[in-house]
This record gives structure tokens, C-alpha cells and sequence, in this order.
């Protein structure tokens, strides 16, 4: 099981980091628009709702690997006094419910993707189209749901061995 878990870890370390590259895209986009609006009074056309669908991408890219190397931010009030077996399957159930969730919303995410695709739904100024967008978040989403997945067949695993 921990196999998988490190695979999984490693390719979605990967979608992080492309993740951190369209960052990077969009803080460029960002400085370009706000120098050309102040020295030239001419902003880049698109600039805000470019950022809104990169931005949705740089969430939804990230989640994965954050889910599954615990990057997130937490606050240990009570479980720090429970036993190593409790807390394992604590974290199993939390993995566990994440999963549930971001499972249901790849699932709602594909839904609103196959009728942006009928529709050929495009942005209102700029009428950049959304389905090249919300397809990859939501193949991320299911990523991120598939992984906690396996981490939590990794926590009730390892709280289910003998010796703990």
C-alpha cells in the first residue's frame, strides 16, 4: 500500500508543479496588465478573467499532492492525546469524507463540463472558451478525490496492522 501511496504522491507532484507554473503565468499576466495600464493606459484585454480560470486551475492542480502530503493547514486541539491507532484511523475517516467530497464534485464538475462542451460556453467579455478549462480541473478534482482514496486505505491499513 505505501507503494501506491508514494506513486501516487510522485505523480501528483508533477500536476503541482504545473500547477505552480501557471502561478507564475498568471502573476506575469498580472504585471503586465497593471504596467501597461499605468505607463501606456492600454490593459491587456481579457487580463481578470484569464486569471479567474487559471486560478481555478492552480487550486484544483495543487489539491492532489497537498491532500495526500498532508500540506495543509490543521490544528491538533484533541486528537494529539488519543492513541498512534486512533489517530491513523481518524486520519483514515478525514481522508475518507475528502474523497466522498471531492468525488461528488468531479462528478458535478463533469456534468457542468459536458454541457459547457454542448453549449460551447465561452467567458462574457472576452469570450474565451471554458471547456478547455474545466475539463483539466476536473480530471484534478477526481485525481485529488482518487488519492484520498488511497490514503485512506493507506491510513486503515496501517492502523490495522498488528504492533501498533
Amino acid at each position: 500500500m505505501r507503494s501506491l501511496e508514494a506513486q501516487a504522491t510522485r505523480w501528483t507532484r508533477y500536476l503541482a508543479l504545473g500547477a505552480g507554473w501557471v502561478l507564475l503565468g498568471v502573476a506575469v499576466l498580472t504585471v503586465a496588465d497593471a504596467l501597461l495600464r499605468k505607463f501606456l493606459s492600454r490593459p491587456l484585454p481579457g487580463t481578470f478573467e484569464a486569471s479567474e480560470l487559471l486560478l481555478a486551475s492552480v487550486i484544483f492542480f495543487a489539491m492532489p499532492y497537498t491532500g495526500l502530503t498532508d500540506g495543509h493547514v490543521s490544528v491538533d486541539l484533541l486528537t494529539g492525546r488519543l492513541s498512534a491507532r486512533a489517530q491513523t484511523v481518524i486520519l483514515g475517516v478525514n481522508a475518507l469524507v475528502c474523497a466522498v467530497i471531492l468525488g461528488f464534485i468531479a462528478y458535478q464538475m463533469g456534468l457542468l463540463a459536458a454541457e459547457y462542451g454542448r453549449a460551447a460556453r465561452t467567458t462574457i467579455t472576452m469570450r474565451i472558451p471554458i471547456l478547455p478549462f474545466i475539463v483539466p480541473v476536473t480530471a484534478a478534482a477526481a485525481l485529488a478525490a482518487l488519492g484520498f482514496v488511497v490514503q485512506a486505505l493507506a491510513a486503515f491499513a496501517r492502523a490495522a496492522a498488528p504492533g501498533r
